[in-house]
Order: structure tokens, then sequence, then C-alpha cells
């Protein structure tokens, strides 16, 4: 049982499922433009390409995807295939953050510019997780959220989980409370060119949360303000405990269980009324995004209404095409 007495072993159903245009879709997140059109993106570690569709109206409506090439930005150093891009963000300025998991660093794009605004060599430090960290063969950052003050929350896959807070060097840690994730509408603070980010705070799951998921593969805030966790291995979404500042454990609020799936989830994102979206590792560019059922991270008393709309019949929808509109994007 977690914390608030719930079970941790909820069952979800899928609602829909959904083409995305990339093979090996590695991380989604939820953003906005200026005028409140919200928009999901995703990618993938096989191609520098990002994908995107509108997700303003109803959940049901025929989905259009748009694609764009990343490979090519100025300032860019992410190579044209094999880019191991496995977390995406978005702020409130429609910039896009990448993180790789080898090299270790993070890229903050303007596609709208088509330009890189900055980059960040991410830097564990020392101890046991550093060593981990450095290793070639090691796992790295899988997931990511934006924090206030130029921070960046990344989850750390295995060998051990982690959740570890990155920031300039000499900065302190924020920690992660209910609400307290970069606001909508904010652009990330950061000024342009290279940096180096150190690791400022570190989270290990404490025995719940790490019987419960057996590895970190994404991060994501919900409309509820709550930190979300998906596992891949364990194929669970889990609601996390707030992250006292300067580092600690991790612990489990509630987690659901994703069931069977066609592919490995390694994205996590939310529509609008609290349902979780997750996007999944497959070789082929179908059937690799699923809404799930029911709303697990819904704003609480009271807030937006569910709308009356038909459950779908679990055939795959949607079409893509070549865009060069800009994505504008909130925050992750």
């Amino acid at each position: 049982m977690a914390r608030n007495g719930k079970s941790i072993r909820n069952q979800l159903r899928v609602r829909r499922v959904v083409d995305v245009p990339l093979r090996e879709v590695s991380g989604i997140c939820l953003g906005r433009s200026d005028n409140g059109r919200m928009f999901l993106i995703a990618v993938g570690d096989r191609a520098a390409k990002i994908a995107w569709f509108s997700l303003s109206g109803s959940e049901e409506l025929r989905i259009d995807w748009h694609t764009r090439s990343i490979a090519k930005l100025s300032g860019s150093k992410l190579p044209k295939s094999n880019p191991q891009i496995e977390a995406v963000c978005a702020d409130g300025g429609g910039r896009i953050l990448l993180l790789q998991e080898t090299p270790p660093s993070v890229e903050l794009i303007d596609p709208r510019a088509l330009e890189a605004v900055a980059s960040i060599d991410v830097v564990e430090g020392h101890g046991e997780i550093a060593r981990a960290w450095s290793d070639p063969k090691g796992s790295r950052g899988e997931g990511a959220v934006l924090l206030p003050g130029g921070h960046l929350l990344v989850a750390k896959e295995k060998k051990p989980a982690a959740l570890i807070e990155f920031g300039p060097p000499y900065s302190l840690s924020r920690g992660l409370v209910r609400g307290g994730a970069l606001a909508d509408g904010e652009r990330w603070p950061i000024k342009r060119g290279h940096h180096r980010f150190v690791a400022l705070a570190i989270w290990l799951p404490d025995k719940t949360l790490a019987k419960t998921c057996a590895d970190f593969s994404d991060l994501e805030i919900g409309p509820d303000g709550c930190l979300y966790l998906l596992s891949d291995k364990s194929s669970t979404i889990a609601r996390l405990d707030e992250l006292s500042a300067g580092g600690g454990t991790a612990g489990l609020l509630e987690a659901w269980r994703l069931g069977d799936l066609d592919g490995k989830p390694e994205g996590l994102a939310f529509t609008a009324l609290g349902r979780a979206v997750v996007g999944l590792d497959t070789r082929k560019a179908r059937r690799n995004l699923v809404l799930l059922d029911p709303a697990i991270a819904q704003l609480r008393g009271g807030g937006q209404g569910e709308p009356e709309t038909k459950q779908s019949n679990g055939e795959a929808q949607g079409s893509s095409k070549s865009n060069d509109r800009p994505v504008q994007a909130q925050t992750k």
C-alpha cells in the first residue's frame, strides 16, 4: 500500500492508440502556445527529428502530425542519426530541451529560429552515483523536468535508479514541491552559449518506490502539479511525494499498472484532463502512442469538466506531414 492507503496496483486501460511518425519513440511532453493551444511533442533516439500535433479540443479528434528535422540547427551538436535523445521538455518561450544519454548533455533549441540556444554538459560530481553516471556502459538520464532558477530535474534510469537535480556550480538545491516546477508560460532562464551543470541534490527511491518501479524511464508534471514517474520494466506510472531540497529519498504516493502494451513505455505526458499519454519504443512508426483511462492527474476541487466523448475502438489513428510551422510550447 502507498502512503495514502490506496492500492499501488491500479490498472489503466487503453482508450486510444495513435501512430507517431517516428521510430523508437524515447520521449514525449506537453506544450502550450501563447494563445493557449496545446501540443504533444515527441522525439525518438533513432533520428534527430521532432514530431508534434495539436491537442486542443476533444481527445477523440483526428490527429494531424507535423515533423521537423533538427539535425542541422545552427549551433547544434546533435548527430543526424542515432542522436540518443532520451527526453524532451518545453518552456513557455516555445523552446524545447533535449536530453542526451550519450554523451550526457542537454541542448535547448528554438525550432522557430532553427537554432540551438544553449548546450549543457551535465556532470554528476563525486561518489558512487558519479561513477555510475560517468561509466560509458552505465545508464544516465532518461527523463527530465524543468525547474525554476534554471535548474533541471533528471531521472537516472538504473544501477542505481535515482532523481538528480542539476544546476550551475555553487547554486543551491531547490527540491520540488507540488506546483513547484517551472510555471506555465515561463521561459527557462539560461543564457546563450555553452554551460556546465553539476549535481546539486540526489534522491534515491525508498523501499516501496524501488519495489514498484524497477527503473526510471521518464518524468512529467501532471495538471495537478504533482511529479509523475514512468517505469519501463515495471510497466507502471507512479505519483511521487515532494522532494526535499538538498536530496534524500523519493517516496511513492500512488501507482498504476499499464498492462500489456505493444512496445516499451518510454515517454510520459498528460492531457489537460489528466489522462496519461505513453509513448512506446517500437521498431516501426506504428501504434506507438497510447491514451489511457481513467484520468489520474486531474485538477482537484472542480477544474475543467470532462467532455462526453466516444470510446475508441483501439484502432491506431493519425496522419503525418512535414510542416515548418513554428512549435510553441510550455512547461513539461
